[in-house]
């Protein structure tokens, strides 16, 4: 049988697990624990779990950090013991999550849960969604946040900081990100984040978005690029010639997608500097410059691409928009002249790049006298890679 236990917090050692380790034939842990036991074995993950499963036969203890069931590879050797119906035991013990939310009296059910150990992407699904936020954290995570919350105000949400769990000199704190930035905090450490803001509707009216006059996406032609668009939650957009931002802002509300805009009116740059503060937009960029310029620079590769302005010479390189995508990646382009759609249907036929074609018309009656108000039709643009 396999037995699994968490080591708790602290140093890389047993003495927090209560378990006679003389009824084991043998004992795997991480390469970093200090164990003078003859029948450990030492390595990484991969190393670990091959061993374990090699050795089924036996009984085994597994010993990882923490709570086996809290970020542990613990879940993936469940994972595999399950499918070959192999018994196994779980010693749970204490993880950083529940010390720090025992410490700040904060239920669990209003916490979402964050990784940036190692990573550069933040989960948007889970990231300033509830009411606070659990982030397991490596030297890099502060400044990760720092530029994820950049459109965000210093009140917006507040910090507790919980260094070195476990060992004597394990503390908290309420620092700001610039002070974390200037003083690293103690490795290990972690950060519960409290919103102190109410999330806007998903969709945004069209008097809540700065813009000038006609330079916004319709709400109604809005919500038909979004679906239109298929997004998934932590897929990365391009949106050229954003304009007012309001497809880029209600891609992130309402899909959590991180977006890259590019728009060359300084005005409007500003406009929507203003709305991703207000509306609190996470992980957000905006270029400002000559679109065709500005994302031949970008390095990123985007799953989706929303096309809304940009000029002819963004729909004149549709054909450069449409490698750049990801495999398996979808643009969306939208037009309100026929010239211009003329201009973009030429263009991907001459690159023998398959696309579809929608065109939507809305028309409005007013109470008072039952009078129509046609809006202007809208050619959409829909590539798939």
């Amino acid at each position: 049988m396999v037995t699994i236990a968490g080591s708790g917090m602290g140093g890389y050692n047993f003495n927090n697990i209560n378990l006679d380790f003389s009824n084991y034939e043998m004992i795997f842990c991480d390469k970093n624990y200090e164990s003078d036991l003859p029948n450990v074995t030492k390595g990484s993950f991969k190393v670990v779990k091959e061993e374990i499963l090699k050795n089924l036969d036996k009984e085994i203890l597994y010993i990882v950090s923490g709570s086996p069931i809290f970020f542990s590879g613990a879940i993936l050797i469940i994972s595999a013991l399950k499918k070959q119906n192999i018994k196994y035991k779980v010693v749970d013990n204490t993880s950083s999550l529940n010390y720090m939310l025992a410490n700040e009296g904060v239920s669990l059910v209003k916490t979402g849960i964050v990784t940036l150990h190692g990573k550069t992407n933040i989960d948007l699904e889970n990231f300033l969604v509830k009411d606070y936020t659990f982030v397991i954290c490596d030297e890099n995570t502060p400044a990760l946040i720092k530029e994820a919350t950049k459109f965000l105000n210093d009140d917006d949400f507040s910090i507790t900081l919980g260094e070195q769990f476990g060992y004597e000199n394990e503390k908290f704190s309420n620092p700001t990100l610039d002070e974390m930035l200037q003083n690293t905090p103690k490795m290990p450490f972690c950060l519960l984040l409290k919103k102190n803001y109410k999330t806007l509707p998903n969709i945004s009216s069209e008097d809540s978005i700065e813009h000038e006059n006609g330079m916004i996406t319709k709400t109604y032609k809005r919500h038909i690029s979004l679906q239109n668009l298929d997004l998934q939650p932590n897929m990365l957009m391009w949106d050229v010639g954003a304009g007012s931002g309001s497809v880029s802002i209600d891609g992130f509300k309402r899909y959590k997608v991180k977006t890259i805009m590019f728009e060359k009116n300084t005005k409007r740059a500003e406009m929507i500097k203003n709305s991703l503060k207000k509306h609190k937009i996470i992980n957000t960029t905006l270029h400002v410059g000559e679109a065709s310029e500005l994302y031949k620079q970008e390095t990123s590769t985007p799953q989706r691409i929303f096309v809304g302005g940009g000029g002819d010479k963004v729909i004149s390189e549709l054909d450069y928009l449409y490698e750049r995508l990801a495999d398996d990646g979808l643009m969306v382009a939208n037009f309100v002249t026929l010239q211009h759609l003329t201009t973009a249907i030429n263009t991907l036929k001459n690159a023998n790049i398959k696309f579809d074609v929608k065109s939507v018309s809305l028309t409005t009656y007013k109470m008072s006298l039952l009078m129509p108000e046609p809006e202007r039709v809208m050619h959409q643009i829909i590539v798939r890679k």
